[in-house]
């Protein structure tokens, strides 16, 4: 079930950024983002009432800008990612967005094959993205 993030979500969705990634954008980051910050939209993905993945991004007019995407090591692969980003894209949609912009590490080859699949591209290369992994910036239209 993909549903709006909640306050009680933050602390499943450190511990998952902390597995996935080996760092998290923090519970008090994502706390503000959450509760404060009217640009900010962060879905979840749940299976059987545990978090498994999650999604968040901001909008800003016609144009968001993914902050954080991801769904725990055991369900990759099974369509989760794809479902919890085709609903992400239709709240875009249905908010009047038309450009999506989204940062990955060079060397996140899955994560970039998969964007890819929607149609994003890549813009440019930002040095140290990552502390010291360079990202892509990726461009899409949402349609």
């Amino acid at each position: 079930m993909i549903r709006t993030a909640v306050i009680h979500d933050l602390e499943k969705i450190v511990q998952l950024e902390e597995k996935v990634f080996g760092a998290s954008l923090g519970y008090s980051f994502l706390k503000s983002e959450l509760l404060e910050n009217e640009f900010s939209h962060i879905y979840v993905y749940t299976l059987n009432n545990e978090v498994i993945g999650y999604l968040s991004f901001r909008q800003i007019d016609t144009n968001a800008d993914i902050l954080n995407f991801l769904v725990d090591t055991p369900y990759q692969g099974q369509g989760i990612g794809s479902q919890l980003f085709e609903h992400a894209l239709l709240e875009m949609k249905s908010s009047g967005v038309n450009s999506l912009v989204l940062e990955v590490r060079v060397t996140n080859e899955k994560a970039i094959a998969f964007y890819e699949k929607y149609g994003a591209v890549i813009v440019t290369v930002i040095p140290n993205y990552y502390d010291k992994e360079d990202g892509y910036m990726m461009h899409m239209e949402v349609k």
